[in-house]
């Protein structure tokens, strides 16, 4: 098996890049790359000695959060064999990493205005790339918050609800995107990295209705990306946990276009009391598999 979108405890999963590697070759699984967002600090240690002993091929990767400056949308862009030693892909996820900090402090001012109490203190000392992610687990792990939460939803609610439901566009604590990296710009800091900038998840947008399938198409081509994340699954958080992909439709458009393909699982954590539905690592729970075909494309020079 084949992912190509994994994260660890480097910036919001629950692995650390050494568990995720012993979880990977425990999953049967045979090329990995992990993409946290924002940051390589899983690739700063001796995980490629530690992946080769287990038999795992390790894809240097990351996934910037970006923003497409001529519709506004929030786009994650994947890059795929990059250069971690890059000078300048290390300065930007530096600058980044400040970015997260200040944008956390926002969030916690509008959060307090819900009722709802954020530790930023907590957060800011772990020295973790913030994200999103961060910021729901420490409000739903806060007992302060749990008299609210319970007014508000009836039970303690999934993470991922309480991210859509106040931490995205149009909600309240939903953070606007200004200064926020553009989408041109991570796509031209991994290419001169050495790597290949895919659009990720591009159904995610569609499910939720801020991009239609059309948009989303314009999109891609017209920050020139190499490839699209075809292959991902998306489980709808305010929708019942409804299962959604359209990986035929974009393997489809990437085909008509020349565009790379890739495919991940999107992987976090094995937590589903909290996460509700999600593709396993190497998505062994979904019908769908990268191959070793697609693979070789993303890592010819």
């Amino acid at each position: 098996m084949i992912d190509l979108h994994v994260h660890t405890s480097c910036s919001d999963g629950d692995f650390t890049p050494m568990e995720i590697i012993e979880l990977a070759t425990n999953s049967g699984l045979k090329t990995l790359s992990i993409t946290d967002h924002d940051t390589i600090k899983a690739y700063k240690t001796d995980i490629y000695t530690f992946a080769k002993q287990r038999g795992i091929f390790l894809i240097p990767g990351i996934e910037f959060s970006t923003v497409d400056l001529d519709s506004g949308e929030k786009i994650h862009v994947i890059g795929l064999n990059i250069d971690t030693y890059d000078n300048i892909l290390n300065s930007l996820c530096d600058k980044l990493q400040e970015s997260r900090k200040k944008a956390l402090l926002t969030a916690e001012k509008m959060l307090k205005s819900c009722g709802i109490v954020l530790r930023s203190n907590n957060l800011l000392e772990s020295n973790f790339i913030i994200t999103k992610s961060h910021i729901a687990r420490d409000v739903i792990d806060n007992p302060v918050n749990q008299f609210v939460l319970l007014d508000i939803y009836g039970k303690m609610p999934l993470y991922g609800t309480f991210i859509e439901d106040f931490l995205v566009k149009d909600k309240p604590a939903f953070m606007s995107n200004s200064g926020k990296l553009s989408t041109h710009e991570a796509i031209k800091v991994i290419k001169q990295a050495k790597g290949k900038a895919f659009c990720a998840h591009p159904s995610f947008n569609i499910m939720h209705g801020s991009s239609t399938f059309q948009s989303m198409k314009q999109l891609i081509l017209r920050n020139k990306f190499d490839g699209i994340e075809t292959i991902n699954i998306q489980y709808d958080k305010s929708n019942g946990d409804v299962r959604f992909d359209m990986v035929k439709e974009f393997t489809d458009f990437a085909q008509q276009n020349n565009l790379l393909t890739s495919g991940g699982s999107d992987f976090h954590s094995n937590n589903r009391s909290l996460l509700g539905n999600y593709s396993t690592l190497g998505l062994a729970n979904e019908n769908y598999r990268v191959t070793e075909h697609q693979l070789a494309k993303i890592i010819a020079t």
